[in-house]
């Protein structure tokens, strides 16, 4: 009877080692899946942020592209050429400050400065 007893409360202890053991077993593989779960919830994030990002951007650049077309709109004839004029003559300076930029200076806008010294022809007068 004794023994039976000590038998019972053995596989008692035996059983709560192995509760014990799987539980462990178990909460690693639950730590696992939330793991990759919030891994996956991170990825997912980044890229809702990128398209939203995205969207942000387009609704941005169209309501862009209607002011600039009212305001054409709106303009006369004498100020669409006025505009014209000024656009062409901007190009032009962009031209310009890439060729400098380049060192592709045409020789007329080079303005050349004299480094050397005054010869000392002896005189000390002024």
């Amino acid at each position: 009877m004794w023994q039976d007893l000590e038998k019972a409360l053995r596989n008692v202890a035996y059983a709560g080692v192995g509760v014990a053991a799987l539980a462990v077993e178990k909460a690693g593989e639950v730590g696992k899946v939330l793991v990759e779960k919030g891994e996956i919830a991170v990825e997912q994030g980044k890229q809702f942020n990128e398209e939203l990002q995205q969207k942000l951007q387009d609704a941005a650049q169209k309501r862009q592209e209607e002011r600039f077309n009212d305001t054409i709109s709106s303009m006369s004839a004498q100020e669409r050429d006025d505009l014209r004029r000024r656009l062409a003559e901007l190009d032009e300076l962009e031209k310009e400050a890439e060729a400098c930029a380049t060192g592709e200076v045409p020789e007329d806008n080079i303005t050349h400065i004299h480094t050397e010294e005054p010869k000392d022809d002896g005189d000390d007068t002024l």
